[in-house]
């Protein structure tokens, strides 16, 4: 009868702990702690191969939780070692919200490395595992670059939350009277930014402030008059702040652009990246109209070997695009959320390639607007969503039999 080796890691910047379990669920040896560094990673091989040797194994399994980046370089370490390669051994990195739901049959545990390593290890002997991690995924640098870039876009739009906060401090009903289309524009902004009080700006002529805009919007203004009343209006109808206050705020919202001004240049720049790096691998999803290289790229990156996917309905549980039924007895709710239990890099890159496909394909643009007019509630998400697991019927399509999209 074969033996398994069953090992969980629980991985922290500094120390890493492991924890030795037999296929029964017997603690083999007392969990150790090991320094997060190449030495430590050394010491964890050769007590693996002791344990291997001493205790008669013939396989091994290895997981640890793919929280942070802390688990990265010892994944690579353990599934590029000669020793341990002479066995039959599968490393895993696990989903933590795998291992959060299985604690919770636990309730006696307490929070502790040495507890979390051994839920790990534990965690792997009741098998319905993900894909096993293999050393050298050709796919890494490219994921590395969408996700960064899925970074810098949550951080751009917190840093123009912020801004838009402390502009309702400058110029309370600039957002209501919407002067201008993009409150990010180049006018827009030289009005926010310039160092005018509110009665500043309420004093100034209509000619003044017709002037002001062509000027700074450089003449492409159809209608600079208009702009100008509405500048003119915020200015008197916005709340006056103390000029000790003013003067911070200023300073918060020029400092505020310039963050937004430097992290959208370096998006402009992890672009360019992520073209050049996506040309490397031969892949089928830019033939579809409207997704292009970077969205491509982000799709692509996650789902890595389409081959470790069944089916289309594999790949959609994968992204977290599934649906749950709410049901009993004669009772079924209408409206079901999105579990969003899966890869949220995926989710998001199918999300916003479905938005621009809405505009950009007829059939998907027909099939958003199908499902726009089927309720009422969230109908511009819920179409989107919906387009999107459409669009994942598709990508696991031309990436399973490697053809091009030919437009219906």
């Amino acid at each position: 009868m074969s033996k398994l080796l069953l090992i969980g890691i629980d991985a922290h910047s500094k120390n890493n702990v492991a924890c030795f379990l037999d296929q029964d669920g017997h603690t083999i040896i007392k969990s150790i702690e090991f320094e997060n560094n190449l030495p430590g990673a050394q010491i964890l091989e050769e007590k693996i191969c002791a344990l291997m040797e001493s205790g008669h194994y013939d396989s091994l399994k290895i997981a640890t939780e793919a929280a942070s980046l802390y688990h990265v370089h010892l994944l690579d370490f353990l599934s590029s070692s000669e020793k341990i390669s002479k066995y039959d051994v599968e490393i895993y990195q696990l989903n933590p919200k795998l291992t959060s739901g299985f604690k919770k049959a636990y309730a006696d545990k307490n929070k502790t490395d040495h507890i979390d390593a051994f839920i790990i290890a534990d965690r792997l002997r009741f098998g319905r595992l993900p894909n096993p991690y293999y050393y050298n995924q050709p796919y890494i640098p490219l994921r590395r670059l969408t996700r960064y870039r899925f970074h810098l876009i949550e951080s751009i739009t917190r840093e123009k939350n912020y801004f838009l906060l402390h502009l309702f401090l400058k110029y309370s009903s600039f957002s209501t009277l919407k002067p201008f289309s993009n409150t990010f524009g180049a006018t827009s902004l030289a009005v926010i930014l310039e160092d005018f009080s509110l009665d500043d700006f309420a004093n100034k002529s209509i000619e003044d402030l017709v002037d002001f805009v062509s000027h700074h919007g450089k003449s492409h203004f159809n209608d600079p008059d208009k702009i100008a009343k509405k500048v003119k209006q915020v200015a008197k109808e916005s709340y006056r702040i103390r000029p000790a206050l003013a003067n911070s705020v200023n300073l918060i919202l020029t400092t505020s652009w310039q963050n937004i001004k430097t992290m959208t240049k370096s998006l402009k720049e992890v672009d360019k990246a992520i073209a050049v790096e996506l040309k490397a691998f031969p892949n089928t999803l830019e033939s579809v109209k409207g997704i292009g290289p970077v969205y491509s790229a982000g799709i692509f990156a996650e789902i890595g070997n389409i081959k470790n996917f069944a089916s289309h309905n594999a790949l959609a549980k994968f992204a977290g695009l599934t649906w749950r039924q709410n049901e009993s007895g004669n009772f079924k709710a209408e409206i079901t959320k999105m579990t969003k239990t899966g890869n949220k890099y995926l989710r998001y890159y199918l999300l916003q390639a479905s938005n621009l496909l809405r505009v950009h394909n007829k059939e998907y643009q027909k099939y958003y607007y199908s499902k726009l007019g089927e309720v009422k509630l969230h109908r511009h998400k819920r179409a989107v969503a919906l387009t999107a697991r459409k669009l994942v019927r598709l990508v696991f399509s031309l990436l399973k039999n490697q053809q091009l999209y030919k437009c219906c």
